[in-house]
């Protein structure tokens, strides 16, 4: 199992990066977390075929984590996709994609491929194919949010793309090999962060120290890129194992 980042940055993107964003691939299963960007690009540079996607999860309904979803499906459809695409959210997120979509009449083009809207408040998704499992479960926010889990037989992956620190962890969260939780700044901007509903760098590291992650990747960083480097020695005083996001590199699950 190989994720790849397509983006990084929480609400407001710098010349570096993109929205937070990424693809999570078992063999021939590939999923795609939070539609920001230029997908289809963004993909290419990974690696990764687009054509070749199978579900899209999305974790909530704010603007950076929903808004490339029009031209994500209107793209494939160009490219002559056939088989349908499934999108994974909450009730309220598959609403505002569904609203999105429907404002360019995308599913009454001629010849759309089906979408699939799969609403999932918390548990198991087991549509999948092959070894690859998907667990999604709420998390603190300003809007319903999910956090997510995969799990293969090449190890685990835990997603918290936006919460706060008080976050009640669920038991498949823990001995995940690859942590990737939000930074929106440091501690000292922790109580700011929390009435936004992010967490701090420092807030992060203590997650994955808490969870016994194999390694943690920040990211939703801020705009600020100067601020990296400080955040970084700021979680990795309480997890050592802490790194910042790179783009479109496959992170894989070895253990550590």
């Amino acid at each position: 199992m190989n994720v790849h980042f397509l983006g990084y940055t929480g609400s407001i993107q710098h010349a570096g990066s993109a929205n937070v964003s990424l693809v999570v691939e078992e063999g021939r299963e590939v999923v795609l977390v939070d539609v920001s960007g230029a997908p289809v690009m963004e993909m290419l540079k990974a690696g990764i075929d687009p054509r070749d996607l199978k579900t899209v999860l999305i974790t909530h309904s704010h603007i950076d984590h929903i808004y490339a979803l029009p031209s994500l499906i209107h793209q494939l459809w160009l490219m002559g996709r056939e088989e349908p695409l499934v999108i994974v959210g909450n009730r309220e997120t598959i609403g505002k994609a569904r609203e999105l979509c429907s404002l360019f009449g995308l599913e009454q083009k001629n010849r759309m491929f089906p979408l699939v809207w799969e609403i999932l408040e918390n548990g198991v998704y087991g549509s999948l194919a092959g070894q690859l499992r998907l667990i999604v479960f709420p998390v603190p926010h300003g809007v319903p949010t999910v956090g997510c889990v995969f799990e293969s037989a090449h190890g685990k992956v835990a997603y918290f793309a936006d919460c706060t620190a008080d976050v009640a962890y669920p038991e498949v969260a823990y001995d995940a090999d690859l942590l990737i939780h939000e930074a929106g700044g440091l501690c000292e901007d922790s109580a700011i962060l929390a009435g936004k509903g992010h967490s701090s760098s420092r807030q992060a590291a203590e997650a994955a120290r808490m969870l016994r992650a194999g390694r943690l990747v920040l990211c939703h960083l801020p705009s600020e890129v100067s601020m990296y480097q400080l955040m970084l020695a700021e979680a990795q005083a309480v997890f050592k194992r802490t790194e910042l996001p790179v783009l479109y590199k496959a992170y894989g699950c070895e253990k550590v």
